[in-house]
C-alpha cells in the first residue's frame, strides 16, 4: 500500500498543479472552441459532397469531431518533460527514489490528462449541444463513450512516453512527436470518419492504434453498436498492452546505456 499511496500522491499533486494553472485550461478551451467552429462549417460542405458515399449528418459529425478534439487536446506534452529529464541529467537524481520513474511519470501525466479531460469535456459538450440543439446519444451510451475517451487518453499518454523515452538515443524528440501527431490526425480520422477513406487507406489505418484512439471511438456517436463498442475496447486493451511492453523494453535498454556511459 505504501507505493500505491506514493503514486496517488504524485497524481494528486499533478491534479492540484493543473487546477491552479487555470490560465492554460482557458487557453486550451478557446483553442478547442475555435477548432469546433471551423469544423462546424466545414462539415456542412463535407456532408453535401460526401452524400453519395456515406450518409453524413452534420450534427452527428460535429459531435464526432468534438469527441476527437476532446481527447487529442487533453493529452499533455509529457514527452517534453521526459526529454528534459534525460537531457538535463535529472533522471540520475530520480532513479534512487523508491518509485518507478515510468509509473511516477505516468501518474503525473494522468493527473494532467484527467484535469484536461474534465475541463475540455464540459466545453466540448456545451458547445456541441448549443450548435446542434440535441444529443445524438442516450445516457448509457454517453457514459460508454466517456469511458472509451478516458481509456484512449491513457493509451495516447503511454505512446507519448515512448516518444519521450527515445531521448536515450535521440536528444530531440520533437520530430518524432510531429510524425506521431500527423499520423494520428490522418490514420485516426480526425477530420473525416474512416468510412469515407479509400479501402486501401482504411486497411493501413486499422493496422495502427490511431483509429481506436480517435476515429473509431468517436464514430460511436454516429452509429452506436455493441459490436463496435467491444471492438474499440478490445483494440484499446491490445494496443495498450503492446505500448506498455514496448515502453518497458526501451526503458530498460536506455538504462543500460546510462550505466555503461556513467550518465
Amino acid at each position: 500500500m505504501g507505493k500505491i499511496q506514493k503514486y496517488l500522491a504524485v497524481f494528486n499533486l499533478s491534479v492540484v498543479h493543473n487546477l491552479k494553472n487555470y490560465k492554460a485550461l482557458i487557453g486550451l478551451s478557446f483553442f478547442m472552441i475555435t477548432c469546433l467552429l471551423i469544423f462546424a462549417h466545414l462539415w456542412k460542405v463535407v456532408a453535401t459532397r460526401s452524400g453519395a458515399i456515406v450518409d453524413l449528418d452534420p450534427d452527428r459529425l460535429l459531435w464526432y469531431i468534438a469527441f476527437n478534439e476532446w481527447v487529442i487536446i487533453s493529452l499533455p506534452d509529457i514527452q517534453e518533460d521526459m526529454e528534459q529529464d534525460l537531457r538535463s541529467g535529472r533522471l540520475a537524481y530520480l532513479l534512487p527514489r523508491p518509485l518507478s520513474y515510468l509509473m511516477a511519470t505516468f501518474c503525473e501525466g494522468l493527473g494532467s490528462l484527467c484535469v484536461n479531460l474534465l475541463a475540455l469535456g464540459v466545453v466540448a459538450f456545451l458547445f456541441s449541444w448549443m450548435m446542434t440543439s440535441h444529443l445524438p446519444f442516450d445516457f448509457s451510451s454517453f457514459l460508454v463513450m466517456l469511458l472509451a475517451g478516458f481509456c484512449a487518453g491513457c493509451i495516447g499518454l503511454i505512446f507519448l512516453m515512448i516518444i519521450g523515452i527515445s531521448s536515450f538515443w535521440f536528444h530531440e524528440v520533437g520530430p518524432f512527436h510531429w510524425v506521431w501527431e500527423k499520423l494520428l490526425f490522418i490514420l485516426g480520422g480526425l477530420m473525416l470518419p474512416l468510412v469515407v477513406y479509400p479501402e486501401w487507406m482504411q486497411a493501413i489505418a486499422y493496422l495502427t492504434p490511431f483509429p481506436a484512439i480517435l476515429g473509431e471511438r468517436s464514430a460511436l456517436v454516429i452509429e452506436f453498436l455493441p459490436k463496435n463498442v467491444l471492438y474499440i475496447f478490445g483494440s484499446l486493451l491490445c494496443w495498450g498492452t503492446i505500448a506498455v511492453t514496448f515502453l518497458i523494453i526501451l526503458y530498460k535498454k536506455g538504462l543500460r546505456i546510462v550505466n555503461v556511459e556513467g550518465g
